[in-house]
């Protein structure tokens, strides 16, 4: 009869297969952090420095290296044979737990299965098998069910050990596949890009482009509404502001019909909107403000605003670059642009500006307003647009529908039309009589401070006021104190404040503190979950919640 150790191999193989199995779930994992990230490798490993409790297990690690300990001690008290099999059992049992109990986070913006996503996935995993397959080829453990006694069970303890750490340090791996793959991936990018770049020069739409610290997006929408009156007009979807997101938009949606093409520009350091412009070649270029959005990466607001002018720079010489005036440096940027310049502003027209908004009422129904002219051509404005903030967006997009031959009287038509934005105070009936503010997308001060305007323009009769936050991020230096006003004008307007993320909303709980607010009316959760689980027991009928700021997946709390 066999002895019992002959078919250890086979249990260690079914060890080796279920620590690869983990490797593979916690590489999965990191891939979703990585390509939010946009696959930068020294972001991505920040991040994994800053939360490591994200993807590696300090339980698993404990009770792994309880047994790896365990295992030596049985090497040196000789009882191989006997304990073997136990041994691989319960490490089998052990990895088997931990990946059934590893809490699955829903996460807001879920990986995409991208062809580089895949390749990226493939090539992680078979380094993890070829680690594992190396080190046996080194030590002879392709040839286990030949090796009898010590030999045999030291390979079990080194085989256990490594691939018990390749499970934990699968974002390691990952790392290494985003290095080593790189060049590839830039060789694709390079041919995709100069696909879409024959496109556009083929087809040659008009180009409106629009970036800005701020009211990108909205200001996109609104002026995608008004123009399409007249034209057949295509802009790109959702936040689709990258290289390559502009480039699947021109590849696979733009046609000979479409008129205008209306483009939203992001940009995390200077040069990225300079390579958009080679990309689409811009007529028209919108700057709506500039601030400390992303200061994080641009660590000044000097660079950000380079950065953004970067669009009136690539503007041929009859371009038209619209500015917020009322922002201090957009309006210094225009004082130095050499091509046509047209400024917005509220409530002020003089020999810079050329429109502007009168009369406005900001109301939980929407804003009213008066658009005039610098000829003195004036016209109403209704819509069930909600905020200050969207005034100048309004204003923006009025300014480039003129200039495309527009009437005053056709984008008040238009206004009429505008539907409010999805996670831009966007108004939404809840359940038991309950109102709904969704500012989920807004991350900046001014915007922030548009959304507690608008819940104060609810009737304090109707009901209370609720605000849910994890504040602002990507401010760099001013993150705090930005955050800590946000907490001050938010006590002089709420009746309760749910705080989600204890680490990231102290600074507004300070602000809240400093300013008053009763702190049995302040609430800190750790997700956004935990934050809706409370609401349910704490809102009734004629209540108004305000959803500001919704953080992406990598500054999730919720471990």
């Amino acid at each position: 009869m066999p002895n019992v150790i002959d078919y250890g191999w086979m249990l260690l193989m079914a060890a080796i297969l279920v620590s690869l199995a983990g490797a593979i779930i916690r590489t999965t994992a990191a891939l979703h952090i990585l390509q939010l990230e946009g696959y930068k490798s020294g972001r991505f490993l920040r991040w994994l420095i800053n939360n490591p409790k994200r993807l590696i297990d300090v339980k698993e690690g404990m009770a792994m290296g309880c047994l790896l300990v365990l295992g030596l001690i049985i090497a040196f008290l000789k009882l191989r044979t006997l304990v073997l099999p136990l041994f691989l059992l319960a490490w089998i049992a052990i990895e088997a737990y931990f990946i059934v109990r590893r809490k699955r986070i829903k996460a807001k913006k879920p990986l995409v299965y991208t062809a580089r996503a895949r390749r990226l996935l493939g090539l992680s995993i078979a380094l993890l098998a070829a680690a594992v397959i190396g080190v046996m080829l080194l030590s002879g453990g392709l040839s286990l069910w030949r090796l009898t006694g010590d030999q045999l069970y030291s390979q079990f303890l080194i085989l256990c050990a490594l691939t018990f750490w390749l499970n934990q340090l699968a974002a390691i791996s990952l790392t290494a596949a985003n290095v080593i793959i790189y060049p590839l991936e830039e060789t694709i990018k390079a041919c995709y890009l100069r696909s879409a770049k024959n496109k556009i020069r083929k087809l040659h739409p008009k180009v409106i482009a629009i970036t800005g610290s701020y009211g990108k997006t909205s200001t996109k929408h609104i002026l995608n509404t008004i123009l399409s009156q007249k034209f057949k007009v295509l802009m790109t979807p959702e936040s689709y502001n990258t290289p390559m997101g502009i480039c699947k938009v021109i590849r696979g949606q733009l046609e000979p019909a479409y008129q205008i093409f209306i483009v939203e520009m992001g940009a995390y350091k200077r040069g990225d909107i300079r390579d958009l412009c080679k990309l689409v070649s811009p007529e028209i270029g919108i700057l709506t403000a500039i601030g400390p959005q992303h200061l994080e990466r641009f660590k000044s607001i000097d660079n950000i605003a380079r950065a953004k002018y970067e669009l009136v720079e690539s503007l041929p010489g009859n371009g038209i670059a619209v500015f917020n005036d009322d922002d201090k440096i957009c309006s210094g940027l225009a004082d130095k642009t050499k091509i046509k310049a047209v400024r917005y502003s509220l409530d002020r027209l003089d020999d810079k500006v050329e429109l502007t908004a009168r009369d406005i009422q900001n109301t939980s129904q929407g804003l009213t307003l008066a658009v005039e002219k610098h000829s003195g051509e004036a016209a109403q404005i209704e819509t069930r647009l909600l905020g200050k903030n969207n005034v100048y967006n309004i204003l923006a997009a009025a300014a480039v529908a003129l200039e495309c031959g527009l009437s005053l009287d056709e984008i008040s038509r238009a206004a009429k039309r505008l539907e409010p934005i999805p996670h831009r105070l966007q108004l939404i009936p809840g359940a038991g009589g309950v109102t709904v503010i969704d500012d989920g997308f807004n991350a900046n001060p001014l915007g922030a401070r548009a959304a507690l305007e608008v819940l104060e323009s609810f009737n304090h009769d109707q009901g209370r006021k609720v605000l849910v936050t994890p504040g602002m991020i990507e401010l760099g230096d001013r993150e705090f104190e930005q955050n800590k006003i946000f907490g001050a004008e938010a006590a002089r307007v709420c009746d309760f404040v749910i705080l989600v993320g204890p680490v990231r909303t102290k600074p507004i709980l300070e602000g809240l503190r400093e300013a008053g607010f009763p702190k049995e009316k302040t609430i800190v959760v750790e997700s956004l979950a935990e934050a809706t689980k409370r609401l349910k027991n704490l809102l009734k009928a004629g209540d108004v919640v305000l959803f500001e700021n919704d953080l992406p997946d990598t500054y999730s709390e919720d471990v």
